[in-house]
């Protein structure tokens, strides 16, 4: 997967809420050194972008108009966003990974997989590794973390030490990833779905969708609320 962390100018495969939270983060450390060209979105094109003043294309046009600058991917679930990045290598494209490298709170240590995303207030301990095409929007990672290719973590979720997470894992709004131990470290399998405000404190099966605090499968919370009722069913 062909990548690059030094561009001037980039096209964005993604014209929405997102897409458009992302961009003005990373604004905040692009300062106008980074010229958008076009915004992609290949259900709705073929007009300027009100916000940007940009033009929303599709990934046609993209082809023909922009081939050779990298494409930014700032699609917010994971399974799409790994779609969409196995067209563009097919395509021959290059991914822009944005990191925001020079800042304080970013530990050097850390490593990120090609066409990856991370917000300029999000604070990376030593040791973090993701692998491609991750989305961090997240408030702290903080040490002897793996994330697998093409999650998501939205804003404001913390992520503790020795935790090891997915490919395609889904991580909600303000969720907490509890410490794992440096020789037994909490694990989020493949695919699995965080809800908003979870607090993770154990190991979460690989498909799992888990809510609440603390964070259960979506079945075990309906069964007590039943409980709590009554109506054990």
């Amino acid at each position: 997967m062909k990548a690059t962390d030094t561009f001037e100018e980039i096209t964005v495969f993604g014209a929405r809420g997102h897409s458009l939270m992302i961009l003005r983060g990373l604004e905040e450390y692009w300062r106008g050194r980074v010229k958008i060209r076009a915004l992609i979105d290949d259900i709705a094109h073929g007009f300027d972008h009100p916000a940007l003043s940009v033009p929303v294309i599709s990934s046609d046009e993209r082809l023909r108009r922009f081939p050779h600058l990298p494409v930014l991917l700032t699609v917010s679930n994971p399974g799409l966003r790994g779609r969409v990045a196995r067209r563009l290598q097919a395509e021959g494209a290059t991914l822009a990974t944005a990191i925001c490298p020079e800042r304080i709170n970013l530990d050097p240590a850390a490593r990120f997989g090609p066409g990856s995303v991370c917000m300029p207030w999000t604070r990376i301990g030593p040791d973090v590794t993701t692998g491609p095409c991750t989305i961090m929007l997240a408030s702290i990672i903080a040490h002897d973390v793996e994330i697998g290719a093409f999650t998501t973590l939205a804003g404001d979720t913390l992520v503790s030490g020795h935790v090891r997470i997915g490919d395609r894992v889904n991580i909600a709004p303000r969720a907490v990833i509890a410490n794992g131990h440096r020789n037994r470290w909490l694990t989020i399998g493949d695919d699995a779905e965080i809800g908003v405000g979870a607090a993770v404190l154990g190991n979460v099966a690989a498909g799992e969708r888990v809510i609440g605090n603390p964070a259960m499968p979506i079945r075990h919370w309906v069964r007590l609320r039943r409980l709590a009722r009554g109506k054990d069913g």
